[in-house]
């Protein structure tokens, strides 16, 4: 997830990223991004032509992974079967806890309830590949074909739990503080086997419904 903004364009795209998360896209002006920013107005088209593709580039560094979780993902694959759902789950994680400011979060949610025509091109350039890897990564583990329902049945099982433990840390951490900074590891461990159940147990769900629907 993003950084602090390090040059002009990083400057330009934090303003962005805080504005467009509040007020939507069609709510903020160039000016507003420049004032926001502190640069000069002719900032905004030398550096990104026009607001869409600016938009575009706010969305794309939104789902940008943190630096701390590519690890995970590189060995998540050439790790043994099992294991590599661990380290995917951790770089669900780290990638999450790796949030440095709030805005990329805020901005994503408002183009899930609200998806503008851009977001196709983030689901395309950003949210498929990693729902590839990921899909590899269970159909390793379930001894599945990666594109079989029972595979996307787990992934979305494996990385719902695992955003939303870190999504919803600052309840957790009220919550039950112990458990979230000493129980890390037996989290991803139940994780990893409610992903594999998960699997099986659709696999055997459908196969209970064809075979109802065979015999009626």
């Amino acid at each position: 997830m993003p950084a602090s903004p390090s040059t002009t364009k990083d400057s330009i795209i934090h303003a962005a990223g805080e504005l467009f998360a509040s007020h939507g896209f069609g709510s903020v002006t160039a000016r507003q991004v420049a004032k926001a920013a502190n640069v000069a107005l002719s900032a905004i088209p030398y550096h990104f032509g026009s607001m869409e593709n600016l938009y575009q580039e706010t969305l794309l560094r939104a789902c940008e992974v943190s630096p701390q979780a590519v690890p995970f993902a590189q060995r998540a694959l050439a790790a043994p079967p099992e294991e590599g759902i661990r380290l995917a789950i951790q770089w669900a994680m780290e990638d999450y806890a790796g949030i440095e400011v709030a805005w990329p979060v805020r901005l994503i949610a408002r183009e899930e309830l609200d998806p503008s025509p851009i977001f196709q091109k983030v689901i395309d350039r950003k949210f498929a590949p990693e729902w590839d890897w990921l899909s590899q990564v269970v159909a390793r583990a379930s001894g599945r074909e990666r594109s079989s329902p029972a595979v996307k049945f787990g992934v979305m099982t494996m990385y719902t739990l695992a955003v939303s433990t870190l999504t919803h840390r600052a309840v957790l951490e009220r919550l039950a503080p112990e458990l979230l900074k000493t129980q890390r590891d037996a989290i991803i461990e139940i994780i990893a086997r409610v992903t594999l159940d998960a699997v099986q147990h659709y696999a055997a769900s459908t196969a209970d419904s064809s075979a109802g629907s065979n015999r009626a």
